[in-house]
C-alpha cells in the first residue's frame, strides 16, 4: 500500500506539468494503466486506484485543471467506478468526459498494443452527461426509459451548477425521449 502511494506520487509529479499545459487530466484506475499510458506518451495521466478515489484527490487535480477524462476499465465494475468518480467531479463543478473502451479492454492493454488507439479513445471521449443519457437510451426500451432517466440521469442533471447548461440538457433529454 505504501509503495502504491510512492508510485502514484512520482507519476503525479511528472503528470502535473502536462496537466497544466494541456489543461486536462486523464484519470485511470490502476498503476499498470498509468504506466502504460505514460509509455504511450499520454503524460497527463494519473491513477486513482479504482474505488480509492476521494474528493481530496479530485481537488488536487482541480488545482491544476478543471477538466478530466475518466478512462476506467470497460467492465461493469469499471463503469460503476467511472460513474462514481464523475459524480464526485461534477459535485466539484469539474468538466467531466468518459473515454469509452472496447469490451474486455482496459487502458493498459490498449496503450500497450496500440498507443494511437489509446490516444484516439481519449480524443473521442464523451461528455459525461451525454454518456449517461446515451447509456440509458441504449439499455432500455421505451416502456422503461422514463423510469431509467428519472432514476439514473436526472440526479446528475441536478449536479450541473450552471442553470443554462442544466436547461440545455433537460431539452436534450426531452428531444431524445
Amino acid at each position: 500500500r505504501e509503495l502504491q502511494k510512492i508510485f502514484n506520487l512520482i507519476y503525479f509529479n511528472i503528470a502535473k506539468n502536462y496537466i497544466r499545459k494541456l489543461d486536462y487530466a486523464v484519470l485511470v484506475e490502476g498503476q499498470m494503466d498509468l504506466l502504460m499510458s505514460h509509455q504511450a506518451g499520454v503524460l497527463n495521466t494519473v491513477a486513482s486506484s479504482g474505488t480509492a478515489l476521494t474528493e481530496l484527490h479530485l481537488k488536487k487535480i482541480q488545482k491544476l485543471t478543471n477538466r478530466i477524462i475518466i478512462a476506467y476499465d470497460s467492465d461493469s465494475s469499471g463503469e460503476k467506478a467511472s460513474i462514481r468518480a464523475a459524480e464526485m467531479a461534477m459535485f466539484l463543478d469539474m468538466e467531466v468526459k468518459i473515454a469509452s473502451l472496447p469490451k474486455g479492454e482496459d487502458p493498459a492493454s490498449i496503450a500497450q498494443k496500440n498507443p494511437e488507439k489509446w490516444k484516439e479513445a481519449l480524443r473521442e471521449s464523451e461528455n459525461f452527461m451525454d454518456f449517461i443519457l446515451n447509456k440509458a437510451l441504449k439499455e432500455n426500451n421505451s416502456r422503461n426509459l422514463t423510469k431509467e432517466i428519472i432514476k439514473n440521469v436526472l440526479p446528475f442533471v441536478y449536479l450541473i451548477k450552471s442553470n443554462i447548461e442544466k436547461s440545455q440538457f433537460v431539452k436534450k433529454i426531452a428531444l431524445k425521449i
